[in-house]
């Protein structure tokens, strides 16, 4: 079975969800996890997550010899410099076939199901989405060359310099691998997360969605299984999370307000959808569009 590394880098205060991402860890037994982080260490967690502790000073320090550039190291930061973790913790990654990155904001259902050994035997670069690489969960084969891929391209050092947040992780590497000769093959033909629209992780403020229960994650409503539930857009709405480590291996369903144990009635449900057809997430989203026309023309 090839060996996998997924590096996350987390620092302030842990989300309320984190006891579910840790029950989701643990239910990964042959994936390992490397959480670099400021954060107080939890009283129990699963043996495959290795917290490094460290602060962000002590790690923007190492991280600007390594990537040899003086890069503003900051939370939102990070995702710029997620492409080149092969090289700033190889130290850690030695000894595993794939090293990779992933998002906190998420949900794990079986990675090993998706993560076949055909797959990792076939492919040097691994991403949950389609013809991108992907923030939330991307793997590379532990060579020098790929642990050193960020480096070839071009102004690398002045997107790492800038302080804000310049995309290098999906965008700017992206365009680098679809416009330059070289030999690696990628995997980007599926979505690997949950979709919708035709859009990965954005989705409606749903109850029940989302159904948890022995690693695997299902869609409730289609009773499709994915690799894992990226809420990027529920994370601003979620309010609670009833999960608690201890009581692994409880199954748990997720809802755009937080992450339960029992199943919202019927009648809340229907409540809703209602509210959905005039608050839901796609209705704001036309909204703003809206607005931002409207700004443009001064009206």
């Amino acid at each position: 079975m090839k060996s996998i590394l997924l590096i996350i880098p987390y620092f302030g205060n842990w989300p309320l969800w984190f006891e579910a991402y840790l029950v989701s860890i643990q239910a990964n037994p042959s994936i390992q996890w490397l959480c670099p982080t400021n954060c107080e260490l939890p009283e129990q967690y699963p043996d495959n997550i290795k917290f490094l502790e460290t602060d962000m000073l002590s790690l923007n320090e190492h991280v600007n010899e390594v990537v040899d550039a003086k890069m503003p190291l900051s939370p939102r930061k990070f995702c710029d410099l997620k492409p080149a973790y092969g090289d700033i913790f190889k130290e850690e990654i030695k000894g595993y076939d794939y090293w990779g990155f992933c998002d906190m904001d998420i949900i794990w259902g079986d990675i090993r199901k998706f993560m076949t050994t055909q797959v990792l035997t076939t492919y040097n670069i691994i991403s949950s989405r389609k013809e991108n690489i992907s923030g939330h969960f991307n793997l590379f084969k532990n060579t020098p060359d790929l642990n050193l891929l960020y480096k070839q391209v071009p102004d690398y050092k002045s997107l790492f310099e800038q302080e804000p947040f310049m995309w290098f992780d999906e965008h700017v590497l992206s365009n680098f691998l679809k416009h330059t000769l070289h030999p690696y093959k990628i995997k980007w033909d599926t979505i690997l997360c949950n979709q919708e629209n035709g859009r990965d992780s954005h989705q409606e403020y749903e109850l029940n969605r989302w159904y948890w229960k022995e690693g695997q994650l299902t869609n409730t409503q289609t009773g499709k299984e994915v690799m894992y539930l990226h809420f990027i857009n529920w994370k601003r709405t979620m309010r609670f999370s009833e999960v608690r480590y201890k009581d692994n291996p409880k199954p748990f369903y997720i809802s755009y307000k937080g992450m339960h144990y029992k199943k919202y009635s019927n009648f809340k449900l229907i409540f809703n959808a209602f509210k959905n057809v005039f608050f839901g997430y796609y209705i704001r989203l036309k909204r703003k569009k809206l607005e931002k026309k409207l700004k443009k023309f001064n009206l």
